[in-house]
């Protein structure tokens, strides 16, 4: 036997070895971490979710959970973009998460956690995610701390999202509280630190694609080197590098023509939406098919100041599920099948 053979041979076996170690390690990290127990009572959980466009098991077009975001019920945003969503021909489903999404995230995160699960499940298949705002941090939030849930999400669309923090949240402190939601959504809180440690962005075989737009009077920066609303591994898509010289708001971004054809994109192809494949007069309408003013549809519902959660004098506590490292083991993908 030659040494150019027995060399080869050698590195064959090193190889096999590792691959070997490496499958043995992320077997044993997803056998060893435990996702977060839920700690809301099943009926509470079940009770949030709502599917105005019925799920039918197996048949049909994907079906789509709506996330909404702060100030808002679930109800409220389907409302809002109905319209839109009607169009696409799917079942679709909606949490209305405690005190109109103002509450505090890590308790709003679980509700969004069981309705993914119990959607996936009656549908029988994978679904998938569109989400603004506040609504847009919490399928990632999920994604990455209930890993398995990869294998029951395919996409996400996550628009206008408060993923690194906004620095246009007013002033809070203990002589100016604020809802948990706000304390936490603000650039630099501990619950976005403790997010923003874990080493995947965009976690799990799920392809993610986020939309923002330039002129959000809510959710800054979103421009320059590290937009907040942009993720590491996603389709980072600005509504202006489409169609220059936009002006889309913080809600308007939801509904613009832009991000509809983002979503279209991302749910019509395996991966993340593709600018290129847009059609070429995504420009042309301000709005998503089927709406008709933007401002009229945003102004629809006033959140009532009466149902929104206490304010607070301080952050709420990062809990302990939430600043456990996750080894990178957990963000192998997942077997895709269901």
């Amino acid at each position: 036997m030659t040494f150019s053979i027995r060399r080869g041979l050698l590195a064959a076996a090193v190889l096999a070895l590792a691959s070997t170690a490496l499958f043995g390690q992320v077997a044993v990290a997803k056998k060893t971490y435990k996702e977060p127990r839920l700690t809301v009572s099943t009926q509470r959980l079940a009770a949030a979710l709502h599917c105005p466009v019925p799920l039918v098991r197996g048949k049909g077009k994907q079906p789509l959970m709506l996330v909404t975001g702060t100030g808002y019920t679930g109800a409220e945003a389907y409302a809002i973009g109905s319209a839109a969503l009607k169009t696409l021909g799917r079942p679709i489903c909606y949490v209305d998460f405690p005190y109109r999404t103002t509450g505090d995230i890590q308790i709003s995160t679980q509700y969004l956690v069981y309705g993914l699960r119990t959607m996936a499940q009656r549908a029988g298949r994978p679904i998938a995610v569109f989400g603004i705002s506040q609504g847009a941090l919490l399928p990632r939030i999920a994604l990455t701390y209930w890993p398995s849930l990869g294998k029951k999400v395919t996409d996400v669309i996550a628009v206008a999202g408060t993923q690194h923090g906004t620095t246009l949240i007013g002033e809070c402190s203990a002589a100016k509280p604020c809802v948990p939601a706000a304390w936490q959504q603000r650039a630099g809180s501990k619950l976005l630190k403790a997010v923003n440690s874990q080493r995947d962005e965009s976690p799990g075989p799920t392809a993610w694609t986020t939309v923002r737009t330039a002129t959000d009077e809510t959710v800054q920066p979103q421009t320059g080197s590290n937009p907040t609303s942009s993720l590491k591994g996603a389709s980072n898509i600005l509504i202006q590098s489409v169609c220059p010289g936009r002006k889309t708001g913080h809600i308007g971004s939801a509904l613009d023509s832009v991000t509809f054809a983002a979503a279209l994109d991302a749910l019509g192809h395996k991966g993340p939406a593709k600018v290129k494949r847009f059609p070429k007069n995504v420009c042309a309408s301000l709005l998503a098919p089927g709406l008709s003013s933007s401002a009229k549809a945003a102004g629809a519902f006033v959140p009532d100041p009466q149902t929104t959660a206490p304010a607070v004098p301080a952050e709420p506590r990062v809990q302990k599920w939430l600043s456990y490292q996750l080894p990178a083991s957990l963000f192998v993908p997942f077997d895709s099948s269901f």
